[in-house]
């Protein structure tokens, strides 16, 4: 528990610095109260969830699906708030560079106030941006699949590999798997490549080899004449699971 202290002390004052911006820049946005309580309980909401999270799981549970969701939201609302941050930081410097200059009788401060709800906009605006790849990426993002094809050629490769073709496929992760659907259009996919060697290079599973079971006749289903391959990877191996032996 007190190991925990620190590290959550440090966190809770870099979420406040970036809350406050992006407060401050939906205050200057819009007078309705209904959506600043609706911003400030999303991100309520999201902190506390990641806290229960936390610590109501075991640490010898690994990444559940519970935990990366919970990290994968806190990621989605806080990353475009570092976006915020950076801009209306960057106008506060120049607002006290203004009013120093001010104060020495250089020149008069001016009122900002309309400068200031444009630039909000604009960081609310791009905040955007970033907002919406990570929501896509968790709830679409992870079945996006792609075939990116590469020819390789070699001075001393054996003329029986000329035309050979190897699937490579890499970070299944079968623990954050959710549709079915999804995953047999990827092992599909897969399939119509009629790739004479498949390879799995890692990270099949993301804490037990137990994430597997309920894929393991829809992976069954893969096809090469020259036959199947894998190696582990740090993930396969048990590496973010606490109280773990080497022969476990």
């Amino acid at each position: 528990m007190l190991r925990w202290i620190i590290p959550l002390l440090i966190a809770s004052a870099i979420i406040f610095v970036l809350e406050y911006y992006a407060f401050q820049a939906v205050k200057t946005v819009t007078k309705n109260r209904v959506i600043k309580w609706v911003w400030l309980g999303i991100g309520l909401l999201v902190y506390l969830n990641l806290l229960y999270v936390i610590f109501s799981t075991p640490s010898n549970s690994g990444q559940t699906k519970q935990f990366q969701m919970a990290t994968g939201m806190m990621i989605t609302i806080l990353i475009p708030k570092v976006f915020i941050l950076i801009i209306l930081f960057g106008e506060d410097i120049v607002r006290l560079a203004q009013k120093i200059i001010s104060w020495l009788g250089a020149n008069p401060t001016q009122s900002i106030s309309g400068r200031r709800k444009f630039i909000s906009q604009m960081a609310l605006g791009l905040a955007a941006i970033p907002f919406a790849s990570f929501l896509y990426g968790i709830i679409q993002g992870r079945y996006n699949y792609k075939v990116l094809k590469y020819q390789l050629s070699f001075k001393d490769l054996p003329d029986a590999f000329n035309g050979f073709t190897i699937t490579q496929i890499s970070d299944i992760h079968s623990g954050s798997f959710t549709n079915k659907e999804k995953v047999q259009y990827g092992v599909d996919m897969i399939n119509d490549q009629h790739s004479d060697l498949l390879l799995f290079t890692g990270d099949i599973v993301n804490n037990k080899a137990s994430e597997m079971d309920n894929w393991i006749d829809m992976f069954g289903t893969l096809k090469a004449p020259y036959g199947k391959y894998a190696v582990l990877g740090n993930h396969d191996y048990a590496e973010y699971i606490r109280g773990i032996s080497k022969e476990e």
